[in-house]
């Protein structure tokens, strides 16, 4: 019985799965940690795997937030205009920027800042707005997993911080719409539990919330990827966690735009890549508008919380080679640009 159920959930899932057009434009691939080179190497390969359409990136002070390893602590306006993340930024039509500002980095987590601090946040996330929306395309600007962004006790001093943030956006934003800048600016808070989940405090119900400004929840969605779930159990997991976001955004009278923050899996774990498809047409399906996938290039050494072997969530190896879940990203992706639908 158990075995026709689960052929039943699979049949409704293949019945219901995204349209080919969607993967292109809905789905990307986050570059973070170790690259093969710089950002335009980065660039090059996101396109070589079909990723051309939709990325993620990350920006901030200090060699871990830098792509080039570099210790740049330029503010971020500066930032965005270095030639790499320039180049970066205009090469793709949507992009999610993981940011964080200089005015306040990680001081934030240790207690209240101070009104100079708060007034310092906003105004360089003001900037770093108006400099985005000199490039054409869309932006969103985001934070990284509040959870694990911010302790529990200190998620009042966060809440503030965060907002001064939003603030800066929402200005710089109104800004460059009043110089006719063609750029489109949005904003997003990411978080790692959704509401109702036993045993853990949801930075959603706690802060974002509470927040004003937002204009997309970011699911970074690892709790709802179970470790043993076959592709028809992975939908059903997609499925019920978007019920339970729009719900929740509902009840509160909160935007009800979200997306995929990050989600993945190990590719020497899991051979073949229909669990991520399965994920992928779930969320696409019922309503995450974008959806970015961990991570580009292997990271060797990386450990996860159970201190096991993290290295393998790659498109490529950091010397270029398409991993085996490259090679079914860049299948769907190819597939989709032809028009049939992937996985069929």
């Amino acid at each position: 019985m158990r075995g026709l159920i689960a052929a039943l959930v699979l049949l409704a899932w293949n019945a219901a799965a995204a349209m080919p057009t969607e993967y292109r434009q809905r789905v990307g691939v986050y570059v973070w940690g170790k690259l093969r080179g710089g950002l335009e190497e980065a660039a090059v390969d996101l396109k070589r795997v079909g990723a051309n359409q939709v990325t993620r990136v990350y920006i901030g002070p200090g060699k871990l937030w830098d792509p080039s390893g570099a210790a740049d602590n330029l503010p971020l306006d500066a930032k965005a205009r270095r030639a790499d993340y320039k180049a970066f930024l205009a090469a793709f039509p949507v992009v999610m920027l993981t940011a964080y500002d200089s005015a306040s980095f990680e001081q934030y987590k240790n207690g209240r800042l101070d009104a100079q601090h708060l007034a310092a946040t906003k105004d360089e996330f003001r900037r770093f707005a108006l400099e985005l929306a000199r490039i054409p395309g869309r932006k969103i600007i985001s934070n990284w997993e509040f959870e694990n962004d911010c302790r529990t006790e200190q998620w009042a001093a966060c809440r503030e911080y965060y907002q001064a943030r939003l603030a800066g956006i929402r200005q710089g934003r109104e800004e460059a719409r009043k110089l006719g800048y063609p750029g489109e600016i949005l904003s997003a808070f990411e978080f790692t539990v959704v509401p109702g989940y036993a045993g853990k405090p949801s930075g959603l119900v706690e802060v974002g919330a509470k927040l004003g400004g937002v204009d997309f929840f970011s699911y970074s969605s690892w709790a709802s990827i179970g470790w043993d779930y076959d592709a028809a159990t992975m939908y059903k997991s997609f499925e019920w966690g978007a019920h339970i976001l729009q719900e929740f955004a509902s009840k509160n009278r909160l935007t009800q735009r979200f997306l995929i923050g990050e989600f993945g899996e190990y590719w020497d774990q899991h051979a073949g890549a229909e669990r991520m498809k399965a994920l992928i047409d779930a969320s696409i399906d019922h309503g995450f508008e974008y959806l970015f996938d961990w991570v580009l290039y292997d990271q060797p050494g990386n450990r996860d919380d159970h201190e096991r072997d993290a290295s393998h969530f790659g498109k490529f190896t950091l010397d270029g080679m398409l991993t085996p879940q490259g090679k079914a990203f860049q299948s769907w992706f190819s597939t989709a640009m032809h028009g049939a639908r992937p996985g069929k």
